[in-house]
């Protein structure tokens, strides 16, 4: 037969006293009455002072035992949690025979999660056990660390609280917010798998790994018989049997972003690029990030969760250095073929150079270009003019080596920016947002 169950830490730390206002005022009291009575000649006096003196005492004994009467046995943190969304923290505590005054348990929580927790704990009998529940939750995506928890017990008379710290922290990662893409026809990016059931019924057997041309598409791939017979133009679907590999480059340069919090220009580029990779994933795409020269790739597996990894270094990321791309797109070169998305901050001609030939020939490549200038409160557009010519060359570089590209402001959704960028087309210029906009705009 098992017993009861063991705490995380075993008696915890040692109890902490301290006196309310209302003890302070008790306690002083009692010791000015006790310490001059006898100058006085007052033996009331004295023992009112002494009276007063061992109420404090007999209090601070009370909380103090009774803060003991409470630890702390398992806490339950889901680890992940989404950016906007909320999840429960589950703490089950052990009675350790009944307190007599109130006791409560803190938990410590960052300001960004919603503050400390605070939970009153019922009388409970020696060996008994209780699960309570609060909620954690933010709309900026972090690391973060919950915990550890306080007893807290104050006496009947509300004169000492003796607080003892229960159990060990633990870490709680709260992702990017991702956004629903749509699924456009990407040409390569899509893969093949085989032919379509409406293709392979309308052609012949020496053509049935043939499907109809998609933006994006190697002209090498075209089919030239089956476009004379049918009327448009048809590719064979038979190169590439699998889904290629994508490669999502954030450039997560402090000095190429602007604006502050959530509703910064980074933060809109971190989402983005959380949102492609699931995407991307759930597609049957394996999807490597690639960001201040690091390549991480997340497991090759259909399950929705493999993508986790990559959410939880986006999570994670920070504010990168200055050479930060460069050292991208020298990793870029050793990371094999590969479709590109890359999410770009503050651009120029020269920046970008090194992306036209990291694309491989017939595979397309997608580039979202910030006009991150604007996401800095009260920014105008006449401010952003030097910036934006110099993205506006930037676009104009990759959009001539084959790129699709778009352009993204405050007020661009992600969705909006991704569906504009695979079809080529740039994204619907849009005046700056106020200052407080959220970084992501509206979304679809």
């Amino acid at each position: 037969m098992s017993g009861p169950p063991r705490p995380d830490r075993p008696g915890g730390a040692a109890p902490r006293l301290h006196p309310t206002a209302r003890g302070w005022a008790l306690l002083v009291t009692g010791l000015l009455a006790a310490g001059t009575a006898p100058a006085l000649g007052q033996r009331d006096l004295l023992r009112v002072g002494v009276l007063l003196t061992a109420l404090s005492v007999f209090a601070a004994l009370v909380a103090h035992r009774s803060s003991r009467t409470l630890d702390l046995v398992s806490r339950s943190t889901p680890g992940l949690v989404e950016a906007g969304a909320s999840a429960p923290v589950r703490l089950t505590v052990l009675g350790r025979g009944r307190a007599a005054g109130r006791v409560v348990l803190e938990d410590a929580v960052p300001l960004a999660l919603g503050g400390t927790a605070r939970v009153a704990v019922p009388r409970l009998a020696d060996g008994e056990t209780l699960e309570l529940q609060h909620t954690v939750g933010s709309d900026v995506r972090g690391s973060y660390r919950v915990g550890p928890a306080t007893v807290r017990a104050r006496d009947p008379f509300g004169l000492v609280v003796a607080s003892r710290a229960v159990g060990e922290p633990t870490a709680l990662d709260v992702l990017p917010r991702v956004h629903r893409l749509a699924d456009v026809p990407l040409g390569d990016l899509g893969g093949s798998r085989g032919p379509s059931v409406g293709t392979a019924a309308a052609t012949s057997p020496d053509d049935a790994a043939i499907r109809t041309y998609r933006v994006g598409d190697d002209l090498r791939r075209v089919h030239w018989r089956s476009t004379a017979r049918r009327g448009e133009v048809m590719v064979r679907a038979d190169e590439h049997p699998g889904r290629p590999d994508v490669v999502l480059l954030l450039d997560d340069r402090a000095v190429a972003h602007h604006g502050r919090g959530a509703a910064s220009s980074l933060e809109w580029a971190v989402s983005a690029t959380a949102s492609a990779a699931a995407h991307l994933h759930g597609r049957g795409h394996r999807v490597r990030l690639l960001h201040a020269g690091r390549l991480q790739e997340a497991p090759a597996t259909d399950e929705a969760s493999a993508v986790r990894p990559l959410l939880r270094e986006l999570a994670r990321l920070r504010p990168g250095a200055d050479d930060g791309l460069a050292r991208s797109l020298t990793a870029l070169g050793r990371s094999g073929p590969a479709v590109l998305v890359a999410f770009l901050g503050e651009v120029d001609e020269a920046d970008v150079q090194p992306l036209i030939s990291a694309r491989p020939p017939g595979v397309p490549a997608l580039a979202v270009l910030q006009r991150t200038r604007l996401w800095q409160p009260g920014a105008t557009p006449e401010e952003d003019a030097p910036a934006g010519a110099a993205l506006r060359r930037a676009h104009l570089v990759l959009a001539r080596a084959g790129w699709r590209t778009a352009v993204a402001t405050p007020a661009t959704g992600v969705a909006q920016a991704w569906a504009s960028a695979a079809r080529g087309a740039p994204a619907p210029s849009a005046p700056p947002a106020p200052a407080g906009a959220t970084a992501t705009g509206g979304r679809p």
